[in-house]
């Protein structure tokens, strides 16, 4: 467990936020190539470093969601548990590099595939163009050890833009800040089930509760695939705001040169109020959230307000009857919609590395069982980029709070993971 922890905290000590990634890529080039790994990399940025006849792949993404201060990350333990000061810890996915660092000094068959950019669209299990050697990948992606993922989610970003003209106030006006704070925040996915409220939504829903009020400025939200933990607004009224929720802080402007509105406040807050913010349907097989949406983005630039919202579905089709639903939603306001970024749902099935995988499981979980995720995992995009089949699954430690600065993880859960990661290794090397 100590190698493992100390890959981590060097792995920490390199920025990968998404989209800056380059210096992390070096790091597992370099890294590999110590080893005696042959090092390959394709145009997505993605790495793919092979020794020896490998049977097995495992892969990681190495880009993050940063998310307060992780430049740099600061690591804690508390008991069992990893944590960071104030920042996402980033064990999604820096554990399972960890450990893949971890199996590939100690393995000399082995074929290991690092994807750039999973945070923001699965950018480069997307654009994956080197063939593996493998017939089987091994994702290091889940994150609750003892259950074994065959099937994920699809998705699809939706960018709804409403075009901003402005009209004056009465001189009369009072002007106040209206910040939603303290939420709690999480991961999009995985946490889209768990009742966690949107800063987003709590600051819709006041304003529209409110009297004459006009927004000013209003924005919101950290990350697309996070659930928002701030929200800030910028209101003129003709009396005192009465705002209800605590979490809710509203501050008055004194001696503001403000002296125009939004033209669009209206309809602004209506859109936002009437969002259907989380799950929309349950898949009672899996028990798992069949269709949802997360509102992550609001954000105003010059005369352009744009929302960004991550919608997801176990099936296709369901996917795309969604993102026209929501396109509609939005352009019933007055909004232009482009989706981006839509990769497809990994359907579901048992094959023979699957029994495997669950065998390995069982020497230290007992009772795992195979599994789906309402969120993306790579595994669906890789297979289908390469000429031979392959089975994929994904296994992984217990990471909670992903996508929020409450991220841990459970390092008991990692040794374990780590041996079940090196028994199906040797599994197929005997």
């Amino acid at each position: 467990m100590q190698a493992i922890l100390e890959h981590f905290k060097a792995i920490s000590a390199v920025p990968r936020c998404s989209y800056r990634t380059e210096k992390m890529k070096n790091f597992i080039k370099d890294f590999a190539s110590d080893l005696g790994y042959l090092v390959q990399e394709d145009v997505s940025g993605n790495v793919l470093c092979v020794k020896g006849t490998p049977r097995v792949c495992l892969q990681a993404h190495y880009d993050m969601v940063c998310i307060g201060n992780t430049d740099p990350i600061v690591l804690y333990q508390e008991g069992s548990l990893l944590k960071a000061r104030a920042s996402t810890l980033g064990a999604d996915n820096g554990m399972g590099m960890a450990i893949m660092f971890w199996a590939m000094e100690r393995n000399d068959d082995l074929e290991c595939l690092f994807t750039n950019d999973e945070e923001v669209g699965l950018l480069g299990a997307m654009g994956f163009s080197l063939p593996l050697r493998s017939d089987y990948i091994l994702n290091l992606d889940a994150e609750e050890a003892g259950e074994i993922y065959i099937g994920c989610a699809g998705g699809v970003d939706l960018h709804a833009s409403l075009e901003l003209t402005y009209e004056p106030l009465e001189k009369e006006a009072l002007f106040y800040e209206v910040h939603a704070f303290d939420f709690l925040g999480g991961h999009s996915g995985v946490d889209i089930d768990k009742s966690i409220p949107s800063a987003i939504k709590a600051l819709a829903y006041e304003l529209l509760h409110q009297k004459e009020i006009r927004l000013v400025s209003i924005e919101g939200g950290e990350r697309l695939n996070a659930i928002p933990k701030s929200a800030t607004a910028i209101v003129a009224c003709s009396q005192p705001l009465g705002i209800t929720d605590p979490r809710i802080r509203v501050r008055r402007l004194e001696d503001t040169l403000l002296t125009q509105s939004l033209a669009q406040s209206d309809r602004i807050v209506s859109a936002l109020g009437a969002f259907a913010q989380g799950v929309r349907a349950w898949d009672k097989t899996l028990d798992i959230p069949s269709i949802s949406m997360n509102l992550g983005i609001v954000a105003q630039k010059q005369n352009e307000l744009r929302v960004d919202v991550s919608i997801r579905a176990m099936d296709d089709e369901n996917l795309a009857i969604l993102a026209n639903e929501t396109t509609a939603f939005f352009k019933g306001f007055g909004f232009t919609c482009k989706l981006e970024g839509g990769h497809g749902a990994w359907k579901p099935s048992v094959g023979a590395f699957a029994d495997v995988v669950r065998e390995a499981m069982h020497t230290f979980y007992p009772h795992a069982l195979f599994k789906a995720i309402h969120a993306g995992l790579e595994c669906g995009e890789l297979v289908a980029r390469q000429s031979k089949k392959i089975e994929a699954v994904s296994i992984g430690p217990t990471i909670r709070y992903p996508h929020s600065v409450r991220e841990e993880c459970d390092l008991d859960s990692v040794e374990r993971i780590a041996q079940v990661v090196q028994k199906i290794i040797l599994f197929y090397k005997d």
